[in-house]
């Protein structure tokens, strides 16, 4: 497929390009976070800060690099405007979901409003579709120079280019050690610094409501002085994606830029990505490997993912594509690897950089994973260059790409360069030259059951979700049935409550039913000091029986008063719940489904191997009944931590509306007056228009949930 004809096309694959008169290719963050103090303390007027996430106790400087300046993030920005008069710092940041309170660093706008320097601004950016996160990682220093890639200014991104297996040096802010964490930023100056200095603007003015005015001529240049130039005099292109959202059109740059990339190349093509879950991108490859005499291809990527929710959702999807594009590998001219040291299985190296080197024609660096979210949710920059009539930078491709290679081999970049000159592989160099101390390994696809989270349209979604779509594809349609069903009971119910207690107060009903005596006798039975332990029997009884809880729930609150009713139903809904998770979890899925029915293999999937969020979605928008639900949970070995978590939260709304309902009806019954029955339509209402904008909620947050799935 020779050719020279340019893949740029503009509107289509690039937003708009430049001349950059230096380029550097930054690898890892300890070279990143250098250079970034150099620039920063170069500053003359403006440092514009973007990125996914940012923590002010971020150490920049580690080992023998002991300066007279602060090197925690927060205090170096408050030093860097107190010894610079003019300079202004503005910091934009994803305003994260709840999803990552407790990865994130608490109350990152008070940090940065109060505790830095009146000239550091510092803005949480929500305006972005729901379930997007802003994904960019941009820092530009006065327009002259930006830096761009995968690495935020947070934590656990600090290492070198030797990622040691155990560096004392990489820690977190609270002392604890991380594994090996590789990323690549680039380095540009000229037009595209300039031009991601406007993208910044752009987006601090939807944030924070005002226009940023562009920053004065300075004279003095930023370049910092511990990056060398790879590239000199050459064209850079900024590729974007953006979620539609309001006026904000959707924007898919990014994505037609890798499809046509893969499209051009000749004879290699290497990505580096923490992800491999989009499908249009693995369609691109699997069409490639079609040829017969196409490029082989080599993805470097992390063995698995961080944490349960990320492996069974993640993962799951990784390992459905992977399986996809190697059916269609009869050559085997695609490989997927992950980095390992030998003899060291558990030591889990995070490869976080999301690179694509096209021969040596073609080369982009930026935020985009090769995800669905990446492609049209998420907002994302990358930089890209092309090669043709530029040897050098044809050079510095190549050397870029065998300078990684031999970084995750333990090889020289020219150890690197002459195995693929000789071999004429990317595939058959790994071949050759791993098995060392550190190495790449062949990623093994093992098989991860499907399940409601591993669906694309859930926690990789390629556009901004419905909350009624997500209800309409997570809920079956005979359970949207039964839900109108119970709605239509439960407002039957409240009208012939509500005619009851007319009766009472205008038929002579009330001579045969005296009203007082009833309420006294209730309160007789709730005033027993035994009665709250036998009503939380009664909850685990209940549960064994499949009794229904929200009828429990009711009656609770009639016998107790309010915040006593709550607190006893929610901890005997628990009780009930954990007893009857642990009898699933000793009879097993075999006798559960011999119970149960088909009913459980529905509801096994949705749960899947385990399923915090799946558990509280499920609780909320109920689709078997309570005990069922435990029941099931248990045989299918859902963490008892997650599944103990997500009911609490799942269930709580409901109880707590059920409680106010059912007192405020309990004051219309005892006393049918217009101010009781105002009270009672009026709580009636409330809860059923807070429980919809709860589900509404969740429905609209949930493609959120991919834990770093857009980090």
């Amino acid at each position: 497929m020779e050719t020279t004809r340019s893949i740029y096309q503009q509107g289509r694959n690039y937003w708009k390009k430049g001349k950059a008169h230096r380029v550097s290719f930054i690898i890892d963050a300890q070279a990143y976070f250098k250079a970034f103090v150099e620039a920063v303390l170069k500053a003359e007027r403006s440092v514009y800060i973007t990125g996914w996430d940012i923590d002010s106790q971020l150490k920049l400087l580690r080992g023998d690099d002991k300066p007279d300046f602060p090197i925690h993030l927060g205090e170096f920005l408050n030093y860097a405007v107190r010894v610079k008069p003019h300079l202004h710092v503005n910091i934009l940041v994803w305003d994260f979901s709840a999803l990552y309170t407790f990865k994130r660093e608490p109350l990152p706008a008070w940090k940065f409003r109060w505790k830095t320097g009146e000239r550091v601004h510092f803005r949480l950016d929500k305006y972005l579709p729901p379930g997007a996160s802003h994904h960019q990682k941009i820092v530009v220093i006065d327009d002259r120079i930006a830096f761009n890639g995968g690495i935020d200014l947070t934590h656990v991104r600090w290492d070198t280019p030797e990622h040691l297996p155990d560096d004392p040096r990489r820690t977190d802010p609270w002392e604890e050690n991380y594994p090996p964490f590789h990323d690549v930023q680039m380095l540009v100056d000229g037009e595209p610094a300039a031009i991601l200095g406007e993208l910044f603007r752009q987006r601090w003015r939807y944030a924070a409501g005002k226009k940023l005015p562009g920053p004065e001529q300075t004279v003095s240049d930023p370049w910092p002085q511990s990056c060398l130039p790879d590239i000199t005099e050459i064209d850079i292109a900024v590729s974007r994606t953006q979620g539609r959202y309001r006026e904000k059109p959707e924007i898919r740059e990014v994505e037609a830029l890798w499809a046509d990339a893969i499209a051009s190349a000749r004879r290699h093509i290497y990505i580096e990505s923490p992800f491999f879950t989009s499908s249009k991108i693995a369609g691109a490859i699997a069409k490639r490997l079609y040829e017969e005499s196409g490029p082989d291809i080599v993805v470097v990527t992390r063995k698995k993912s961080h944490g349960w929710l990320e492996e069974s959702t993640m993962d799951a999807i990784r390992a459905h594509l992977v399986r996809r594009v190697q059916r269609v590998d009869t050559a085997g001219r695609f490989g997927i690897y992950f980095t390992e040291y030998t003899g060291r299985a558990d030591l889990l190296f995070e490869v976080h950089s999301k690179v694509l080197i096209v021969d040596d024609t073609f080369l982009r660096i930026g935020s985009s994973n090769v995800s669905n979210r990446s492609m049209g949710l998420d907002s994302e920059c990358d930089l890209s260059l092309e090669t043709w009539g530029h040897p050098d930078a044809a050079e510095a491709c190549t050397m870029l790409r065998n300078r990684l290679l031999g970084e995750h081999l333990g090889s020289t970049h020219l150890e690197v360069g002459n195995t693929v000159r000789t071999s004429g592989s990317l595939i058959r160099t790994i071949e050759i030259l791993g098995g060392g101390v550190r190495t790449l390994r062949p990623l093994e696809i093992t098989s991860i059951e499907k399940n409601i989270l591993s669906e694309p349209f859930l926690v990789d979604p390629e556009r901004p979700m419905d909350p009624d779509e997500f209800i309409e594809r997570f809920i079956d349609r005979e359970d949207h049935y039964s839900g109108r069903k119970r709605l239509i009971v439960f407002s039957a119910l409240v009208l012939i409550l509500i005619a009851l207690a007319a009766a009472w107060k205008w038929t002579p009903l009330a001579q045969y039913l005296d009203i007082g005596i009833i309420s006294g006798q209730i309160q007789t039975v709730s005033d027993y000091r035994l009665m709250p332990a036998i009503v939380l029997l009664l909850y685990v009884l209940g549960g064994l029986v499949v009794f229904p809880v929200t009828a429990m729930v009711a009656i609770t609150a009639v016998l107790f008063p309010p915040l006593t009713a709550l607190a006893v139903s929610i901890t005997g809904a628990m009780m009930s719940a954990s007893v009857v998770y642990w009898i699933g979890r000793v009879l097993g899925r075999d006798f559960v489904r011999k119970v149960a029915g088909q009913r459980i293999n529905q509801l096994s999937r949705r749960l899947a191997r385990q399923g915090l969020l799946t558990v509280t979605i499920i609780r909320f928008i109920p689709v078997a009944p309570f005990s069922v639900v435990n029941l099931v949970a248990g045989a299918s070995h859902i963490g008892f931590r997650d599944y103990f978590i997500g009911t609490l939260i799942g269930m709580s709304p409901g109880f707590v509306a059920i409680t106010l309902f059912t007192e405020s009806l309990l004051s219309f019954l005892f006393e049918p007056s217009i101010l009781n029955i105002t009270i009672l339509g009026g709580i009636t209402l409330a809860a059923i228009i807070l429980l919809v904008w709860l589900k509404r909620r969740i429905a609209g947050k949930i493609d959120q949930s991919s834990g770093e799935s857009a980090s």
